[in-house]
């Protein structure tokens, strides 16, 4: 079933928003381990840096999940952007670690209201048999704001200088912001009170608790999934791949009789990763729909992403980065779309923004705790063996999942 004139309406202004919010910190990943000097921070600090506002969004998914079923998803989703274009402006203005530390802790709060209140207005308006190709639409719209936005930052920086380059990211930022706020519509139904009452008391306990275990098993395994792609895409990968770049060839790197900066690189390959991700995202929720069996889907992501993995490991020439990392990014971008299609199977109803932020929180543990473990690992091995942990974090996914041959509608 191809998506509804409604779905387009809501994805359009929704996805707009989502791209451009992202502007800010995407550039950070291209940037900021080689503008330490310019921002007053140590390189010891940029994994905690970069990775501090995942930690907020643990919690934060949850309360933000709890909010979106109580108030609803517009206002919250407007807030996160408003937050987040205050964040960004910060990036130019603050120096020094604390102060730098605060805006990336807010960037973490609007990031949770953005990110929850998205995906759950998309599961509002989806249905069993669209859900994949819906969350793979929109997951374009995420990785578009991950394609261009360390692309942008990264020539700004280059070419006018870090403080500059953020402050133009945050007025891109508000268009978006302007965008959700003429366009965007509530999507949440407020179900009849006593209504919902009613359907409550005539459920046992013990039929909720059955349903559950159902439910659980399934959703505890592409949890598990979900964690572990967020870990070693956005998480490890997207934060070390400047510094990878500096390690093996310098600032500066002669391609195709071209000198190019590392920055301008950096940004290159992350903008590579979200355009796969882009192609990857609906193929792999249509095939999911198709299939009525979104694992094996899965299972290709996670083959994929391994060998991206193993690529890097095995391969030390930039060809092998580039199409190591183009791996990589067709797996993220086909799992993070199946994986909340999959979750969204079971969790709608009046829980579903507590389910959906308790997914988001599991990918934030991932994201978080990348570029933490990766840049401690960093002070004393090379980053390639970084790299094969990660492929075997990956792998273990085919054996948390091995034993769901789940339909859609089970």
């Amino acid at each position: 079933m191809l998506l509804t004139r409604r779905q387009v309406r809501l994805l359009l202004p929704l996805g707009t928003a989502v791209a451009l919010s992202l502007t800010g910190d995407s550039t950070l990943y291209a940037v900021l381990a080689n503008q330490t000097e310019t921002v007053g921070i140590t390189l010891g600090t940029v994994g905690v840096l970069l990775g501090v506002n995942r930690l907020i969004r643990v919690p934060g998914n949850l309360v933000a999940g709890a909010l979106n079923d109580r108030l609803g998803r517009r206002r919250l989703f407007l807030w996160g952007l408003f937050l987040g274009v205050l964040s960004t402006l910060g990036y130019g203005f603050v120096r020094g670690f604390w102060p730098f530390f605060a805006t990336r802790v807010l960037w973490g709060i609007a990031w949770a209201l953005i990110n929850v209140g998205g995906y759950n207005m998309v599961l509002d308006w989806s249905l069993p048999e669209n859900r994949g190709r819906m969350t793979g639409f929109y997951q374009v719209s995420y990785m578009l704001g991950l394609a261009f936005s360390p692309l942008l930052g990264g020539v700004l920086t280059d070419a006018l200088g870090f403080r500059t380059a953020v402050l133009i990211c945050a007025a891109v930022s508000s268009v978006g912001l302007l965008v959700a706020f003429v366009a965007l519509p509530e999507t949440r139904r407020r179900p009849d009170r006593a209504q919902a009452g009613a359907g409550r008391s005539r459920k046992s306990w013990a039929q909720m608790s059955s349903t559950l275990r159902k439910v659980d098993r399934q959703v505890m395994a592409a949890a598990y999934v979900y964690l572990t792609v967020y870990f070693v895409s956005s998480g490890v990968l997207v934060s070390t791949i400047s510094l990878y770049l500096g390690q093996q060839w310098g600032t500066a790197i002669p391609l195709a009789g071209v000198v190019i900066g590392v920055a301008s690189l950096a940004g290159i390959m992350l903008a590579l990763r979200a355009s796969l991700g882009m192609l990857a995202g609906p193929l792999a929720g249509a095939l999911s729909d198709r299939l009525e069996n979104r694992w094996p889907v899965v299972w290709l992501g996670i083959v994929l992403g391994t060998a991206g993995f193993m690529l890097l490991v095995v391969v030390a020439q930039l060809w092998a980065v580039l199409v190591g990392v183009a791996l990589v990014s067709l797996s993220a971008g086909a799992l993070l779309a199946v994986l909340v299609a999959l979750v969204g199977d079971q969790a709608t109803g009046e829980r579903q923004g507590v389910m959906m932020g308790a997914l988001a929180a599991t990918g934030d543990i991932g994201s978080a705790t990348g570029p933490l473990l990766a840049y401690a690992l960093a002070v004393t091995l090379e980053l390639r063996w970084v790299y094969l942990l990660c492929a075997m974090v990956l792998a273990s996914g085919l054996i948390v999942s091995g034993g769901h041959w789940r339909r859609v509608d089970s």
